[in-house]
This record gives C-alpha cells, sequence and structure tokens, in this order.
C-alpha cells in the first residue's frame, strides 16, 4: 500500500524538523507530494496540517470530506488549544502539539503505517488525542493556562492515580501469553466503566497514570467508598488470577485541568508514604499534615539506617518522647517503631530490584540487626520474603 504525505506548515522550524525525521530509512514507504489532486485512489494521503486560525478546521472538514482515504494530523501552537475538541469530533487519528518531540511524531505516524486499514486506525487511537492532552498537562510541556476550558468528552478528570506492582511469576506470564500492563489496563477500564467512570491511561516514564473524575459532593478520594471498593476489588482479583500485585498512590482532588499535574506529585507522595490503612491503596489526603510530624518524619527518612531511637525523632521537634509518641501514633496511624521498620523495609525493596547486593548486606545496611529478623519482617510487610521478592518482575508500562 502507497502512503504520500504532504506537509501543510509554513512554520519553518517545525517543517524542517519533520522533514528530517521523514527522511529517516524507517519512513521509507512515505513519499513527500506537493500536489493532493495527483493522488491515486489506492493511495493512503497523511496530511500534517498546521492550525493557526478557527478557520483552518474549516479547511480540514473539506479536505476530510474531499479524499476519503485522508489522514489528517493537526499543528497546533498552544493558543489554539481550546479548539482541540474538534479533533476528537473529526475522528482524526492524533495531533501534534508545537513544538513537536520526534518520540510523539514516530510513535503516532508508526500507528498509521502499521495499521491495515483507515478503521483500525480510528479505532486503536480513539483516546490518543485526549491522553495526549493529559500528559502534556503532568509535563508541563504547554501554556496550562489555555488548558482550562478544554472539554474531553465532556469529562474532565480530577484526580491522578499512580500505578506501580509486580508479577509473581514472570514463567507464568509467559507461557500463559499474556502481558501484565494489558490485563491491569483491560480490567480497570471494564470495572470502572460498570460505575459510569471514564478512565484515562497514560503510561508515564515506566509507571502507569490513570486519571478519574470523583463524583460531585465528594471532598476527597478516600470518601468515595463506591470507587474505592470497586479498586480494592480489582487488585484483589488481579493478584489471585494472575499474579499481578499492584500499588496505588492517589493524588488530591483538583477541579481545573491544570490541577493534575499536582494529583500526580500528591499521588507518587502517596505511592512512596507508609499506609494508613491498605498497603495496595494510599492517599495523599491521608497523610498528616502535622508541621511537627512531617518535621519528624523527613528526620526519620534521612536517618533510618542509623541506630534511630524515639527519643532522638522527638528531641528534633522539641517534644517530649511520650507525647511525640502519641501524637506520632495518632497523625500517622502507625508508633514509630513500626513507621521506622516500614521506611526501612521500603529501602531493602529498591535495593533488592535495582541492585545485587546480597540480602545479609542489605539487611545490615537498612538496621536490621539479623537477615532472619530482617526476612521476617519483610515477609510480613511485603507477603513475600526477600528472595521470593527478588525473583519477581516489575511491570514496566511503556
Amino acid at each position: 500500500m502507497a502512503y504520500c504525505v504532504k506537509l501543510l506548515v509554513t512554520d519553518s522550524l517545525e517543517k524542517e524538523k519533520i522533514e528530517t525525521w521523514l527522511a529517516h530509512p524507517f519512513f521509507e514507504k512515505l513519499m513527500l507530494r506537493d500536489d493532493l489532486e495527483t493522488f491515486c485512489n489506492d493511495e493512503i494521503i497523511i496530511i500534517i496540517m498546521e492550525i493557526k486560525t478557527p478557520f483552518d478546521w474549516l479547511k480540514v472538514r473539506r479536505l476530510l470530506k474531499k479524499h476519503p482515504n485522508l489522514l489528517l494530523f493537526p499543528l497546533i501552537d498552544a493558543s489554539m488549544l481550546q479548539t482541540a475538541p474538534i479533533v476528537i469530533e473529526l475522528q482524526l487519528p492524533s495531533l501534534f502539539i508545537k513544538p513537536i518531540s520526534k518520540h510523539l511524531f514516530y510513535r503516532n505516524i508508526k500507528k498509521v503505517l502499521d495499521s491495515s486499514n483507515r478503521n483500525m486506525v480510528t479505532f486503536e487511537q480513539e483516546n490518543s488525542a485526549d491522553e495526549q492532552f493529559l500528559q502534556s498537562i503532568l509535563r508541563e510541556e504547554v501554556a496550562l493556562e489555555q488548558m482550562k476550558t478544554l472539554l474531553i468528552k465532556g469529562m474532565i478528570p480530577n484526580v491522578v492515580y499512580f500505578i506501580q506492582g509486580f508479577v509473581l511469576s514472570p514463567k507464568r506470564e509467559e507461557n500463559e501469553g499474556w502481558q501484565a500492563s494489558s490485563v491491569i489496563q483491560r480490567k480497570f477500564m471494564k470495572a470502572l466503566s460498570t460505575i459510569g467512570n471514564d478512565v484515562y491511561f497514560l503510561p508515564f516514564r515506566k509507571h502507569l497514570v490513570f486519571t478519574l473524575k470523583i463524583p460531585k459532593g465528594i471532598a476527597a478520594p478516600c470518601y468515595w467508598e463506591e470507587g474505592e471498593k470497586t479498586i480494592v476489588e480489582l487488585i484483589d482479583l488481579l493478584k489471585h488470577r494472575y499474579g499481578i500485585q499492584l500499588y496505588i498512590g492517589v493524588g488530591s482532588i483538583h477541579r481545573e485541568l491544570s490541577g493534575l499535574k499536582k494529583s500526580y506529585q500528591e499521588a507518587r507522595t502517596a505511592r512512596r508514604s507508609p499506609p494508613r490503612h491498605r498497603l495496595s491503596l494510599r492517599y495523599f489526603d491521608e497523610i498528616p499534615p502535622n508541621l511537627s510530624v512531617q518535621t519528624s518524619i523527613d528526620y526519620i527518612a534521612e536517618h533510618f539506617a542509623e541506630n534511630l531511637t524515639i527519643q532522638q525523632a522527638a528531641n528534633e521537634v522539641n517534644f517530649s518522647p511520650t507525647y511525640f509518641s502519641r501524637i506520632f501514633k495518632k497523625e500517622t496511624g502507625h508508633s514509630f517503631v513500626s513507621y521506622l521498620t516500614f521506611v526501612r523495609i521500603q529501602k531493602a525493596v529498591w535495593l533488592l530490584r535495582h541492585t545485587d547486593q546480597t540480602i545479609e548486606k542489605i539487611a545490615f545496611e537498612q538496621g536490621f540487626n539479623t537477615p532472619s529478623y530482617f526476612s521476617t519482617i519483610f515477609k510480613k510487610v511485603v507477603g513475600l520474603s526477600p528472595s521470593e521478592y527478588r525473583a519477581t518482575r516489575e511491570i514496566i508500562f511503556i
């Protein structure tokens, strides 16, 4: 099948970049053409068109009507983002936001080349424009004030969930022919749709982020009983049916799209924080706001590998050990010893995953007196022994 490309781009810098990328051997099937009228009926036409005014969208409509085989990618400036929902209305494969990135250009054009027909492209990319907008917000790649009026299919997400996890048996995943990242997204989409909530998945670096809209009248995600019940049941199902263990951090609710960046940062913080109730689902809103407790938490994070005592932590915030113990337990839900142990185990988890250090060395470096005691506490917190955890596979969401 022939693919012909037309660049309707007046921005010389952007046009030069695109022409350079199209010269790559990977795009040898693409032929740059100047005249739309010379295209044959059996050719797939790819147009990258710069959108500078609202009138340009009318030109897009006319081109789509005239050329049924047309695949059109708008190239828009941040100042035109308020018109971007037209991309969804016209069922375009995706869009590019100036300055165009090489990674997104290759990824979106590659999807076109890998698809056998127009219908498949449209179906596979149905939410790509939405996802690209949301990823742009998280990366702060566009002017956020321009995004406030954006409507995404009438559903503006207001909270971010941050997911990490591992597969208990990588061999089982391989033998049974499923992929953990795909299973997770399918199951979450199905489960959340049953309670009337659209979910947008955003692979972000090597982790997975998804956004939801928490219903009106709910002050924080931790009070959304229906949503929590659905997600907790799904976490349990994935663990027992597939051997997939997930850990989710949840940010606060933000009523404007620009607030999703902060919700994302909060979700990451929640994911790293000792749990108030569940290890598998942690909320930023449950992190203690007390400044003295936060100071002591920071002190623990810095000195956890030392022979740290409650007296030292209390001295850091000028409290008596008795008063410190009481307020620390009230605010965090943990005793000082329990909290310190969790922080040590958390560091040990990272070392087991990312280094070749022996379990004995990791145990001593994190402040545990003996490897056997370390293994006992590790299994109590994580559910696996250190050696069993090391044999699992981290899920990479790319």
